[in-house]
């Protein structure tokens, strides 16, 4: 099932999906960055710093996105913000971009999950 296949309330855009989006950010950035300093070939540095550079216009797309989402939803947001996670709020709707910032964030995350456990040789996912 492909993460568009199912509801996502607005609760969890907030407290599950952007929170993870940035975990796995700082994993990825400080990963690579970690790669950089411990390279050697002059070629490593810049495939790495490519890298690095790609994987931060991607989440920089992702979140002018969900921003445009939480904008269309502001009220809701601001409720769901002062009751202190007590309540849902509405299943979003969002648009086919908005959708795509959604999936890739979670497809994000769940890529790098995999790293962590051993499961993947990269912390970023192939685009």
């Amino acid at each position: 099932m492909h993460h568009s296949d199912s509801k996502l309330t607005l609760h969890e855009l907030i407290y599950s999906v952007i929170p993870n989006l940035n975990s796995a950010e700082k994993l990825v950035l400080n990963t690579l960055e970690s790669l950089i300093d411990a390279a050697e070939n002059p070629l490593d540095v810049f495939q790495r710093n490519e890298q690095k550079h790609a994987f931060s216009l991607e989440i920089h797309r992702i979140r002018i996105n969900l921003e445009h989402l939480l904008e269309r939803y502001r009220t809701d947001v601001e409720t769901i913000l002062n009751k202190d996670r007590e309540m849902d709020g509405p299943v979003i709707m969002p648009d086919a971009q908005e959708a795509e910032a959604i999936n890739s964030a979670i497809d994000i995350y769940l890529h790098v999950r995999a790293f962590q456990r051993g499961e993947r040789r990269q912390p970023i996912p192939s685009r």
